[in-house]
C-alpha cells in the first residue's frame, strides 16, 4: 500500500461528505506523494528500511550519513555482504560513525567502489504531532481538486497520473507552503542523498 498522511475518513471529515473508499484512498495517496516529494523525504515511519549507499575511493571519512530522516532505529549495517557491528549511531544527526571507516577492506584495487547497506527505521509513526503540518497539507491540496459538495471535481478522480499533477501545480503555486515542508521535513544543507535503494 502506498503511504497515507491521512486516512480517507479524515478526508471525509475535512469535505463534509462521504466518499467511496477508493476515490478517497486515491486521492489520499496522491495527496502524500506530492507533500514528500516537495520535502524530498518520505516523511511517514518506515520499519526496517533497507538502503544501499555507494562508498567510493574518496570517503575517508569515518562518519555515514543515511539519507531518510528522523532515524529511529538501525538494525543491520553490511559493508558489501559482511555484516558489521563496531559501528555507533547519533540518530538525532541520521548517521553512523565507525573508527575504521565505511570502505571494504575486500576490494580488488584502491578505486574500487564499495557499498554499505543498511537495514534502519525512519520516519514519523501516524499520529505522531510532527505530521499535523504534512496532514493539513495533503487535505489542503485535496480540497483544491475535490471542491463542490455535490461531488464534481475539478480533475478525474480516476486518473491518478492527472490528479497528482493536479495536485503538483497547486503546491508550485504556495512557495510558503513548500518552504514549510522543507524547513520541518528536509534534509539539512549537505547531508547525503541516497543513490541507490533496494
Amino acid at each position: 500500500m502506498a503511504d497515507q498522511l491521512c486516512t480517507p475518513s479524515d478526508l471525509a471529515s475535512w469535505l463534509q461528505q462521504d466518499l467511496d473508499l477508493s476515490t478517497a484512498t486515491l486521492l489520499v495517496e496522491c495527496g502524500t506523494a506530492v507533500v514528500q516529494a516537495t520535502a524530498e523525504q518520505r516523511i511517514v515511519q518506515v520499519v526496517d528500511d533497507e538502503v544501499t549507499l555507494d562508498v567510493d575511493e574518496w570517503h575517508r571519512g569515518l562518519y555515514l550519513e543515511l539519507p531518510e530522516r528522523p532515524v529511529t532505529a538501525v538494525a543491520t549495517v553490511l559493508i558489501g555482504a559482511t555484516a558489521v557491528t563496531d559501528y555507533s549511531t547519533a540518530l538525532r544527526r541520521a548517521r553512523l560513525w565507525r573508527a575504521d571507516g565505511w570502505r571494504s577492506t575486500l576490494t580488488l584495487y584502491p578505486s574500487q567502489p564499495s557499498t554499505v547497506t543498511v537495514t534502519y527505521t525512519h520516519g514519523y509513526a501516524s499520529g505522531h504531532q510532527r505530521l499535523q503540518l504534512a496532514r493539513g497539507s495533503v487535505l489542503a491540496l485535496i480540497a483544491g481538486v475535490y471542491s463542490t459538495p455535490t461531488g464534481a471535481t475539478s480533475v478525474k478522480i480516476d486518473d491518478y497520473a492527472e490528479v497528482f499533477e493536479a495536485m503538483s501545480a497547486r503546491m508550485e503555486a504556495s512557495p510558503a507552503r513548500q518552504r514549510l515542508l522543507r524547513r520541518m521535513y528536509g534534509r539539512p544543507p549537505g547531508s547525503a542523498v541516497l543513490t541507490r535503494a533496494s
